[in-house]
């Protein structure tokens, strides 16, 4: 499977990986052996041999880093089969949208145990997590959630490899955002859960900082979980619909790690969202400025 990326191999373009299709090449093997019919010459199989070569090396030296640099996009699901057991999964929520916008919240499935961090109390520990990460995988993450984590911790990169489901699911067809690809591919949420969206998180956080109701604070808490735990979902689904088998706890199972977080002293949920017309506005352009980037000519 991991042997079998060949969209960043030099000289391999549309015709040519088609061709490869049609002679049954699958691994880098077979394109070692097939490389005199697609019409390669002395120069571009010594290119192509290189470069499997270097990414063997990486395989062997257990190197996910250089595998995530080298391959395509569409290749991704690959690095993702190979090292999902390893894998880390992390989704943020913010304040707003925004000029002086920060963190609220960070969830992350690692190592098979739910962390959250919250802001003001313990979210600089996400940085000793992140320091053990092997593979970390999001959604949209590399437009909006490690920008975020960059800027808000001053470093300059994180220091581990990333994939962003967002890619993997367009190159399978599957756009929209994460909720939309969830009920697509039938991932249902915990009732209390369903509907709840961004928009919401940043009113629940409003309103457990100003007003201190524990139940927007646990409610907020539950959304993030449930956001990571739904990538490790689709990551499966999409191995799946690969022809991979791979090992991943059943939805009931993972959905069973949200904290249930007693609501303290106030057991009340909150009251109905308010509605903010400039919070409003914010979210109707990033909704409008992410349409525009899905239908621009830019693909990864």
């Amino acid at each position: 499977m991991i042997r079998g990326a060949l969209h960043h191999l030099p000289g391999l373009g549309p015709k040519r990986l088609n061709e490869a299709q049609r002679l049954g090449v699958a691994t880098w093997e077979d394109l070692v052996a097939q490389m005199n019919r697609l019409g390669l010459g002395a120069t571009g199989q010594q290119k192509i041999q290189a470069a499997i070569t270097a990414c063997d090396a990486a395989i062997e030296a257990d190197d996910i880093a250089y595998l995530t640099r080298m391959y395509h996009a569409k290749d991704h699901w690959r690095i993702l089969g190979h090292y999902l057991e390893r894998a880390s999964f992390f989704d943020i929520e913010t304040s707003g949208l925004g000029p002086g916008s920060y963190i609220t919240l960070i969830a992350c499935l690692h190592r098979g145990h739910l962390h959250t961090f919250v802001h003001g109390e313990n979210l600089d520990a996400f940085l000793d997590i992140l320091d053990e990460v092997e593979l970390l995988v999001s959604f949209n993450g590399a437009s909006f959630d490690v920008p975020q984590v960059l800027s808000h911790f001053h470093i300059p990169g994180i220091p581990c490899p990333h994939i962003d489901l967002r890619w993997a699911c367009y190159h399978e067809q599957l756009r929209g955002g994460l909720k939309h690809i969830e009920t697509e591919l039938g991932i249902e949420r915990p009732p209390d859960l369903v509907g709840v969206d961004g928009e919401e998180a940043v009113w629940l956080w409003d309103y457990w900082r100003q007003d201190g109701n524990q139940s927007a604070r646990s409610k907020l808490i539950r959304y993030c979980c449930a956001d990571v735990l739904s990538l490790n979902l689709l990551a499966a689904k999409l191995l799946h619909a690969r022809g991979c088998q791979p090992l991943c706890r059943p939805a009931s199972a993972l959905w069973s790690m949200i904290p249930e977080d007693a609501y303290g002293e106030d057991p009340a949920p909150p009251p109905a969202r308010p509605v903010y017309p400039n919070t409003d506005r914010q979210w109707q352009r990033l909704r409008a400025h992410q349409q525009r980037f899905r239908n621009s000519s830019f693909r990864r």
